[in-house]
């Protein structure tokens, strides 16, 4: 994959797992928003985007990181 795309791909990853967290939680603390951008791992950050949507609450989610 290119270099520009797969950067692309992290960063709406990225997105689509904060805006899931902010939608259900309302809240999202910083320190958990820069976790989950430091995250560089397509597949990780799919995983988390599954977690964000099916995690009971959002200490649950925090545990998965």
């Amino acid at each position: 994959m290119q270099k520009g795309r797969k950067s692309g791909l992290l960063e709406a990853l990225h997105a689509a797992v904060v805006e899931v967290l902010e939608a259900r939680f309302s809240s999202v603390p910083k320190e958990l928003k820069a976790k989950v951008n430091g995250i560089a791992d397509e597949q990780e950050l799919r995983r988390l985007h599954r977690k964000a949507v099916l995690a009971p609450s959002i200490k649950e989610f925090e545990r998965e990181i």
